[in-house]
């Protein structure tokens, strides 16, 4: 693999149901994104990208074919290793956020780490809670914040355990146009500061532009 590369797939292939019934969401991808990159997926719905998505995170497993993130291949590993994969290499971002209503914004912060055994570095979870600009809210649930409010903490949670590698599942999906702006701004900017890399899903096109590079998927297979 070069060196700058830090994700790819190859013939990366996921098979839904069997005979008449079959569907390829992934039909043998091969696809690959550079340290630092931001690279945005874009299709439209049923093309493949959130299934690819959720293989790149471990969240899924393909049918065949492989994910190498690091010169490792991921889906050869055990699931206690994918455990880890899950919780240190990759952040996820979400459309409906995915708060826990019963916990505090720095709660859900933090959560990811406490589900590993961790404390968080206070200096970097202090420098993230400034990075996202809500430091007055830092005692409020979830409910008490606005859509834009909770994607930045859930942006936040994604980025504590200070993973290389960030993925946003339509991050704007559920927010309007002003605050959906802010959100891509925060990720672009929070990358760039903490040396990370984004893969984004999208089909707002706006958004897709925005990123260093655009990956159109259809019917399970990139263009």
């Amino acid at each position: 693999m070069e060196d700058n590369i830090i994700l790819s797939t190859e013939k990366l292939t996921k098979i839904y149901g069997k005979g008449d019934v079959e569907v390829r969401a992934l039909d043998e991808v091969d696809f690959s994104v550079k340290k630092g990159e931001f690279v945005s997926v874009v299709g439209r719905s049923g093309s493949g990208k959130s299934t690819l998505l959720h293989i790149l995170g471990a969240m899924d497993t393909p049918t065949s074919g492989k994910l190498i993130v690091d010169d490792i291949d991921v889906f050869s590993q055990k699931e206690a290793e994918l455990a880890v994969y899950r919780r240190r290499k990759v952040g996820f971002v979400f459309q409906f956020f995915n708060l826990i209503p019963v916990m505090t914004a720095k709660e859900n912060i933090v959560l990811p780490l406490s589900l590993d055994g961790k404390k968080p570095d206070e200096d970097f979870l202090n420098d993230i809670i400034e990075t996202i600009g809500l430091a007055d809210r830092m005692n409020h649930y979830p409910h008490q914040l606005s859509g834009g409010q909770q994607q930045r903490i859930a942006i936040a949670r994604a980025l504590i355990a200070q993973p290389s590698i960030v993925l946003a599942d339509e991050p704007t999906g559920n927010l309007d146009s002003a605050s959906g702006e802010e959100i891509i701004g925060l990720l672009k900017s929070s990358i760039k500061k903490y040396g990370q890399t984004l893969v984004l899903i999208t089909h707002d096109n706006h958004i897709a532009e925005q990123a260093d590079r655009i990956v159109t998927i259809k019917d399970g297979k990139i263009l």
